[in-house]
């Protein structure tokens, strides 16, 4: 039984995913209640369901337990409302859209901030907050998550 980091789970999975029209969004590898998860989050153009969920659930379940990976659950869901964005993972598709950032510990200006997605990057993302630009570099960020205004 292997314990493998997130980072090597996507790209084991990723490539699965893609083949279906799954788009993979993020994985969670982690001890809870003194059991390990495997969460699995997906997306696709035309929305997640149960049906979808079940599909990408067979696609990938194959190829973790032929990679030994331990898992005591494993789940595979959509990533909500409030979706994360990653830098890898074609964040301009969002531009014009409502986020909320948390930033790291040592990042002087804020802690957390919520504006219009303007402009994206590799090194930075700006922010429109209250008419004003905000310019965050992405190494100061812990995420960036959809804001929905419900």
């Amino acid at each position: 039984m292997v314990k493998l980091a997130v980072q090597e789970i996507e790209k084991i999975i990723e490539p699965i995913l893609q083949r279906i029209d799954i788009e993979l969004v993020d994985v969670q590898y982690r001890r809870e209640n003194k059991e390990q998860i495997l969460r699995i989050f997906i997306d696709k153009e035309e929305g997640v369901d149960l049906n979808v969920c079940s599909e990408a659930t067979r696609a990938v379940k194959a190829i973790i337990d032929e990679q030994d990976i331990f898992y005591d659950h494993l789940e595979v869901s959509s990533p909500g409302l409030d979706r994360i964005i990653k830098k890898d993972k074609n964040p301009a598709r969002f531009i014009g859209r409502k986020v909320k950032v948390k930033m790291k510990k040592d990042y002087p200006d804020f802690k957390n901030i919520i504006g219009i997605l303007d402009e994206i990057n590799e090194q930075n993302l700006v922010l429109r907050v209250d008419g004003q630009e905000v310019e965050i570099p992405w190494e100061m960020t812990l995420t960036v998550r959809l804001y929905p205004d419900i």
